[in-house]
Order: structure tokens, then C-alpha cells, then sequence
């Protein structure tokens, strides 16, 4: 069995002891509800069916009242009564299928929050679409529908408020409350930088974590740090990066103003989602209608967390996959309303977000728009906070900027004060407390921020032109503190969010005095959360990927051959390596075996024109299993197990497709040559997605006559017509029992 360090070169364990009684103090409100919204209490939201709450004695509050007589439309909450229960019985009911909707990553990540079993509960129930319904017909716009909150934000003035509010399902309307980002402190500094190195592309080769929209493969080791290094050396997390741990195989959505996807530091970078909830689509870069900075700082924040650009700029967590959440608009100084924060949160955890970083504060505002008052952030009254920390109940490790409203005292924004996540101030290259990073305690006494890192001075992406510079603000260090989330969560995967914090703030410098308004428990030290904590629990093996056959690729001949990335055990005992075999569609487990050794040779066939995953696991001695950071996928052919020889008489070559990469259509050039001019040859060409996915069957058995050269369209959709999203794929061309692929790329 391994054994974990139970000492801390700062930390006494007397003193060990009395901060983990501290920390492991109930962290969650009780019920947690938006109380000071009205809205209903869930006892206990696993089992228990509670009758529907009575409608508020003022439906439409004085808030929402004053907001409709000053704007005339306003944006309102319009929460519900009830999920459309009716007894014991149908709530039951309703909790069971709404927990059959939650799946893959999601599901496993809540499981690890409730002792290893997925419990779906009330929020997991989406609000009842009739309601929604009937909230439009009476004239209201739908902007965003919250199951969390049993809720939906609507464009409404007074008359339709009336009329929404004689609804008899409606609980009460209050206003929407505005959200500002946490702007950077002075001007950004531009950096000298050097252009990032190049690694072209091995022709075939894919990337070892699966389909993703950004362009490379799993990253290596940067050979230099530029002028990051401070920023991730003063956390230890490029020690950590050293150890193997970069955040592969962690899921991180990031929050805020917009992203550009092709500066040079995140176009590497994995990226599985994306949504904008300003326009409501798929795109998070800059479009029409969109001002020339919308970008600017989701594209630098991004970049802090999980930046890769040898020589310049290097995040925590560069190999974790990201999804991106555009939730402000920067077209007028008009704050943005919580409703799309909101709505990025319950997105996020629909996809399997593991960490949010988010640098967007809420409370004052210029006039005439209303304020959130110091009494409002007791970790329970925002509906932002409140989102906060459901999240963090859920499994999701929240990193949120702190603001730049200090000195003084209390000088924080919601989220920052919710219970259960990381509440992130800024300290200079010297941990010097910034003038401006907000101060704690919350409005009911707890302490704020839990933790810092550098947000002075801290080497950031420059949207704009590709380049690099330093900004100033707690909006920069709390993307180090989600990137460092990442890293530890790929090294604890079976620790909660709350083991995490735990974690984190027991490696602070400041963890032998912790305070509540300024520092918290410090700068941590990821190296040590990761191997020295007195949490308990094992230290697994080190990540490690899988090699051949490629991700997407296709197996026709024996010996089937599967190789696989040493990795190592941080005790230094040995490892057992499992690999298992899994038929995609059925799933079906059709082999199952250990090794010593990162090869094995399967001694089987394979069946023809089926699609594989295969993954790995290293086992240490205590039987700790440190699943590889992705399954792999591989196709069959069509007479897969047999040893094709091509017939003599035709040879084909296929040639890249034109242009490479991708925007809107392109060509693919093949030509088959033979020993006897006019005759025959059998074609069919396809293209694949990265995963084996049929995308597109552009010829089928053509019967071609010999010598030819074809230039064969692709319009860039799949069979249903539909634009293909960014990625890499694969054409084959089939001539002869005999395929040959290439790889393309496909930009949007």
C-alpha cells in the first residue's frame, strides 16, 4: 500500500490537525436555495418529494417593480412553483429520468462527490416546458430556462409581468441582477517574444486524447517558460508539469468575454465545446456585431490557465480539454445580466466540466442600474453564488476572481462568496498582497480569499495580434488557480471538490496563519498538495498515453500490434499494465490482459468493417489503477484478418487534399495506373472524423478505367448536408482491396 507524508515543511501536524478540523467544517448551505429569491427548499433533493411552494404573497417583488418602472422592459426571473410533480410517486419518477439524461464524464464526476454511486436529484429535473410555454405566450422573450434554479429569464414590461404573474404555477418574479468582468488594473505591458517553435505534423499521426477542434497533439514538455515562468514557478506548478501532470484528461470551461481560437498560444490547445450566450451559437470568437476587444480578455484569460507557447507563454493545465463559455457583451458599458453565467454553469456540468475558471464579478454598478449590497454576499443570496456553490456540490472545482475593488474591507464580488470553491486574490512576482486584489471576510463572517497567485504583472495572450503582454488583476490569477485544479484533479482523480481545496490551501505559505481578508492560506504549492497532503488517499501512477495503433486509425493485417507510453510510480514500486479491447457499438469486452512490458500483441481477429476502442491501465502493487488519459478508437476493413496482396495489375496513389487545411470545400487528387491499359479498377473513396466515424462517402464501387487521375470534390459537409465542425479527419481511398488514408484539417 502507498503511504502519504503527513509532514509539511511549514505546517506543525498539531497545527495539521486543527486546520483540517477547520477546513472539513460544513461548507454548504442548508437548504441550498436562492432563499432571499423566494425560491423553494429542497431538504433533500436525492429522495425526498416536496409538495410545491405556496406563491409568494407579492409575486411580482419590489425589486422587479422598480426595475419595470425605470426601464419600462426589463429583464425578470419568472421562478416556478413546482417541476410539475404531483406526488411522491411522479417526483420519483421524474428524478429517474432525468438522471438516465445524465451521462459520460458528468455522471462519473458526481458519483465521485457521493461516495461512488450517481445519485440524480431535483436539479437535475429541467423546469416543465408547458410553463415556459405559457411564461412566452403571455409576450415575454425567453432569454435563458435554469432547471437549477427552476427558473426562466425573460425580456418583459410591466403589463406582460401582470400577466405572467396571474399565472397560477408562478412562484415570483424578481429582477435580473448585472454582471461585470473583472477588468485588468493599468495598462498592459507588451513583452518582448520570440515566435514559438514548429512541429509540422507527421502524416498519419493523430492526437493521443481523441477528437478535438484545436490542432495538435497531447503538448510535451515546453523547452522554455519566457516570461511565465515566474507565474507558474512561485505555485511550483512547473515542478508538477515536470512530475507529468499538465492537466490531461481534465475537463476546464472557462468563462468570459469571447476567445480567440487561432492566437498562437491556445491554437493548440484541446477544445471539445464552445457556446456564446450573448448571441446564443456555437462561436465564441469574435462576429459581425461583435466590438474589435470583445475577445481581448477571455483570449488572455484562456491563455494563463492553459497557454502553450514555447518560449513565451506556458499555463497550468495546457493539455486538459476546454470548453469555452462567451457570457458579456462588450458592445456598451451596460452591464451583463447572471442569467448567462447562469446558464454557462448548467451548460458546463451538462458536458462534464471538472474546474471553472471564471473572472466576472458581481455587485456595483454605475446609475442607473442597482446594486447588490455588501449584506447580499453572505454566500446564499445571489443567484450567481448560489450557482457557485451547487456546482461545487456537483463536483465541479470553481476557481472565481476575488475583484479589484480593494483595500478595504469586504471588498468582494459574487461568486467569490460562495461557500466550497476557490476564491482568488492577487499577490506581485515577490508575494506582495496587490493594492487592489478584494478583500474578505463575507457578509456572515467567513473568510476570503481562500487562496492567491501572481495577478501582477502576469505574462498573458494579446488577442489582437498574436503576441504577448502583462496585465494586472485578479482576473489573471485566478486562471493559474483553475489551471492548477486541472493538474491536480489529473493526479487525484478520485478526490472530491472539497479534497481539492483541502489540498490546495493545506500547501499555502500562509497555511501556518491563514486570515480572512487578505491572503487566505497563500500561494499553494501543487507539488506538495498533490504528494504531501495529510488528506490521505493514494498516490496513483503517473499519466501516460497510448501510441499505436493512432487514435482514428485503421487495422487490416495481423500481427495486431498495440504499444503504449511507459509511465512510472511516484513510490518508485513497479506496474502491471492492462489492456482491454472493447467492440464500440455494442459495447462488448473482447480482450482483457496484463503485461510487464508497454507491447502486446493481440492473438485474435478482428471483425471486418468494425469499430474498436482500446485503452490502458498502469496498477501499481496496491492495486491503484491509473486508466490511460484517453481510449484510443481504430477501424476494420472490410476483410480485416486476412493478408491482402494487391493485384498486380493496378497501383494506386493518393495524393493531400487541396487546400490543407480546410475552410469551405477541397479537392483530393488520386491516381491508379495499370499493366494493361483499359482495364478496370473498383474505387471507393470516404472520409472519417477523428474518432473512425464515417463523416461522408464520396465514391462508392466506381468502376474506373485504367490509367486514370481524378480530382474529386468535397464540399465540406457530412451526408446530411450539414458543415462539418473544425478537427481532423481522414480520406481513404479503397482500390483493389487495398486502402490508403491521409489526414486533413479543417478550419472554421
Amino acid at each position: 500500500m502507498h503511504r502519504i507524508l503527513t509532514s509539511h515543511p511549514r505546517l506543525p501536524l498539531v497545527l495539521a490537525a486543527a486546520c483540517l478540523a477547520s477546513v472539513f467544517a460544513p461548507v454548504l448551505p442548508s437548504p441550498l436555495v436562492p432563499a432571499a429569491l423566494a425560491a423553494r427548499a429542497i431538504e433533500d433533493p436525492h429522495a425526498r418529494y416536496v409538495t410545491p411552494a405556496p406563491r409568494s404573497s407579492q409575486v411580482v417583488t419590489p425589486g422587479a417593480q422598480a426595475r419595470l418602472g425605470s426601464a419600462g422592459r426589463a429583464a425578470l426571473w419568472v421562478y416556478f412553483a413546482d417541476k410539475g410533480e404531483v406526488d411522491a410517486r411522479g417526483f420519483a419518477r421524474a428524478v429517474k429520468l432525468a438522471g438516465d439524461r445524465v451521462t459520460g464524464h458528468a455522471r462519473e464526476r458526481r458519483a465521485r462527490e457521493t461516495g461512488g454511486v450517481f445519485a440524480p436529484d431535483y436539479y437535475d429535473i429541467p423546469a416543465v416546458p408547458g410553463y415556459v410555454d405559457a411564461v412566452r405566450s403571455a409576450g415575454a422573450r425567453i432569454r435563458n430556462v435554469s432547471r437549477w434554479m427552476n427558473a426562466v429569464s425573460v425580456e418583459a414590461d410591466a403589463a406582460t409581468a401582470r400577466r405572467i404573474a396571474s399565472l397560477p404555477f408562478v412562484r415570483s418574479l424578481t429582477e435580473v441582477a448585472f454582471s461585470k468582468r473583472v477588468q485588468p488594473v493599468g495598462p498592459i505591458t507588451p513583452i518582448e517574444t520570440r515566435p514559438a517553435p514548429v512541429t509540422p505534423f507527421e502524416e498519419g499521426a493523430l492526437p493521443s486524447t481523441g477528437t478535438r477542434r484545436g490542432l495538435a497533439a497531447t503538448l510535451g514538455p515546453p523547452a522554455s517558460y519566457g516570461s511565465s515562468i515566474n507565474q507558474m514557478s512561485s505555485i511550483n506548478s512547473k515542478a508538477a508539469q515536470d512530475s507529468g501532470y499538465t492537466g490531461a484528461g481534465v475537463v476546464v470551461a472557462m468563462f468570459d468575454t469571447g476567445f480567440n481560437k487561432a492566437h498562437p498560444a491556445v491554437a493548440p490547445l484541446k477544445r471539445i465545446a464552445e457556446y456564446d450566450f450573448v448571441f446564443h451559437d456555437g462561436e465564441t470568437a469574435n462576429q459581425p456585431g461583435d466590438v474589435a476587444n470583445q475577445w481581448d480578455h477571455g483570449t488572455g484569460t484562456w491563455s494563463v490557465a492553459g497557454g502553450y507557447a514555447d518560449g513565451n507563454l506556458i499555463g497550468p493545465a495546457y493539455n486538459a480539454s476546454f470548453l469555452l463559455a462567451k457570457t458579456e457583451d462588450n458592445r456598451s458599458e451596460t452591464p451583463v445580466e447572471e442569467d448567462n453565467w447562469l446558464a454557462a454553469v448548467e451548460w458546463a456540468d451538462s458536458i462534464g466540466a471538472d474546474v471553472i475558471s471564471s473572472s466576472l464579478g458581481y455587485l456595483t454598478f454605475d446609475a442607473p442600474y442597482p446594486s447588490h449590497t455588501y449584506a447580499d454576499l453572505d454566500g446564499r443570496t445571489t443567484v450567481v453564488t448560489l450557482a457557485a456553490a451547487l456546482a461545487a456540490r456537483r463536483g465541479i472545482v470553481v476557481a472565481s476572481a476575488m475583484g479589484n475593488a480593494g483595500p478595504a474591507v469586504g471588498s468582494i464580488d459574487a461568486p467569490a462568496d460562495a461557500d466550497s470553491i476557490l476564491s482568488v486574490g492577487a499577490v506581485d512576482a515577490g508575494n506582495a498582497l496587490a493594492g487592489f486584489s478584494g478583500r474578505g471576510p463575507t457578509a456572515d463572517g467567513r473568510g476570503k480569499p481562500e487562496i492567491v497567485a501572481q495577478g501582477v504583472f502576469t505574462t498573458w495572450a494579446v488577442a489582437a495580434n498574436g503576441t504577448y503582454g502583462q496585465a494586472s488583476g485578479t482576473s489573471l490569477s485566478t486562471p493559474l488557480i483553475g489551471g492548477v485544479s486541472a493538474q491536480i484533479r489529473e493526479a487525484h482523480p478520485e478526490w472530491t471538490v472539497q479534497q481539492i481545496r483541502y489540498a490546495m490551501k493545506l500547501s499555502g505559505d500562509k497555511a501556518t496563519a491563514p486570515d480572512s481578508t487578505n491572503f487566505g492560506w497563500g500561494r499553494p504549492n501543487v507539488v506538495w498538495a498533490i504528494y504531501s497532503s495529510p488528506l490521505g488517499g493514494p498516490i496513483f501512477p503517473k499519466p501516460f498515453n497510448l501510441a499505436f495503433p493512432p487514435n482514428g486509425g485503421f487495422v487490416n493485417t495481423p500481427p495486431f500490434n498495440f504499444r503504449w507510453r511507459r509511465t512510472s510510480d511516484p513510490n518508485g514500486d513497479p506496474l502491471t499494465y492492462r489492456i482491454r479491447i472493447v467492440k464500440a457499438s455494442p459495447d462488448s469486452l473482447v480482450y482483457d490482459a496484463t503485461t510487464t512490458d508497454t507491447t502486446i500483441t493481440f492473438p485474435g481477429y478482428f471483425g471486418p468493417s468494425i469499430t474498436y476502442r482500446w485503452y490502458v491501465s498502469a496498477i501499481d502493487p496496491g492495486n491503484h489503477e491509473r486508466v490511460s488519459r484517453d481510449p484510443f478508437t481504430f477501424a476494420t476493413g472490410s476483410t480485416t484478418g486476412v493478408d491482402i496482396t494487391p493485384p498486380a495489375t493496378a497501383g494506386a496513389v493518393l495524393y493531400p487534399s487541396r487546400p490543407n487545411p480546410v475552410q469551405s470545400s477541397a479537392v483530393i487528387p488520386f491516381a491508379i495506373s495499370g499493366t494493361s491499359p483499359g482495364g478496370m479498377a473498383r474505387v471507393t473513396l470516404r472520409i472519417y472524423d477523428a474518432g473512425g466515424r464515417l463523416v461522408r462517402t464520396l465514391l462508392r464501387d466506381d468502376a474506373e478505367v485504367l490509367p486514370i487521375v481524378r480530382l474529386t470534390p468535397w464540399d465540406g459537409r457530412n451526408e446530411k448536408g450539414q458543415h462539418v465542425s473544425s478537427g481532423i479527419y481522414y480520406y481513404r481511398l479503397t482500390v483493389s482491396g487495398r486502402d490508403i488514408s491521409r489526414r486533413m484539417v479543417v478550419l472554421r
